[in-house]
């Protein structure tokens, strides 16, 4: 069904360009409609009403009107602006990468209100955890399987047998783990430990207010992040961008005042090996 003339929408602002001297087109993803694209005008304008609106990682309330090549935004007011969230860089910039991996991974006007779901709950996690890394694990998770491609960590996706053990690989071509005995000839194959893998599982079954109650090594992090951004690396055939800027902050033991660079060294309970 078409949409009106003028329609209203619940937004999260994924990302927005400059288009001439005062305006942006915003990338916005909605619960009903998908993936939008609608030109904010004068909102580079320093007395603007809408600026504050319709930055990155906002949830706003939108009323957009039809054009002829992009729509155009007349309206938005502030649902939540994660205020907790901007406040530390790292999270930020978490932020940034989960709303990246959606728009990467969207096409326009394909409504999913799962992935709206997916993408406001991590925004809300990111806003509470220690660990945004970990509410990152856990929404790559959530966000491949409502489009498709989530990853099978309990069976061999060439035999279809049950895995367990130390000889385990995670496959990106195949999708998921393989047993000791299907490697050969495969290709995009690494190792993935016990460890790792039971916590993968425990992030793919998990609800977000789980995610926040728990921490793991940094060595396991590592790994469990190894492995997602190679799957995702071959799903997308690229490297996310926000994630060079990710790691040049995880390479600094300390940032500017005000800023925190989290460590996850601390030991869990949870998943254990």
């Amino acid at each position: 069904m078409p949409r009106p003339r003028v329609y209203k929408t619940e937004a999260i602002v994924l990302r927005h360009d400059p288009l001439g001297d005062a305006d942006k087109i915003l990338t916005v993803y909605t619960p009903y409609l998908g993936k939008l694209r609608a030109v904010a005008k004068g909102v580079r304008k320093p007395r603007s009403k809408l600026a504050g609106h319709v930055e990155p990682l906002t949830r706003s309330a939108m009323l957009i009107a039809r054009g002829q090549n992009l729509d155009v935004l007349t309206q938005s007011q502030t649902i939540d602006s994660f205020v907790s969230l901007r406040e530390d860089l790292v999270l930020t910039s978490q932020a940034i990468y989960a709303a990246e991996l959606l728009d990467l991974f969207t096409v326009q006007e394909d409504a999913n209100p799962d992935l709206y779901q997916t993408i406001l709950s991590v925004l809300k996690t990111l806003s509470l955890t220690q660990d945004g890394g970990l509410a990152l694990r856990h929404y790559e998770l959530r966000l491949l399987g409502n489009i498709g491609f989530k990853p099978e960590l309990y069976s061999c996706v060439s035999c279809h047998s049950p895995v367990a053990g130390s000889q385990v690989h995670f496959s990106a071509s195949g999708g998921g783990v393989l047993c000791s005995g299907c490697l050969r000839g495969e290709v995009s194959v690494r190792p993935i430990s016990p460890r790792a893998l039971k916590a993968l599982r425990y992030f793919q079954q998990a609800s977000p207010s789980k995610i926040t109650e728990i921490t793991l090594p940094m060595t396991l992090s590592k790994e469990i992040e190894a492995t997602m951004r190679a799957y995702i690396r071959y799903l997308l055939e690229r490297e996310v961008k926000s994630t060079a800027f990710l790691d040049t902050l995880f390479r600094q033991p300390l940032g500017p005042v005000g800023v925190r660079v989290t460590s996850t060294d601390k030991k869990v309970n949870r998943p254990e090996s």
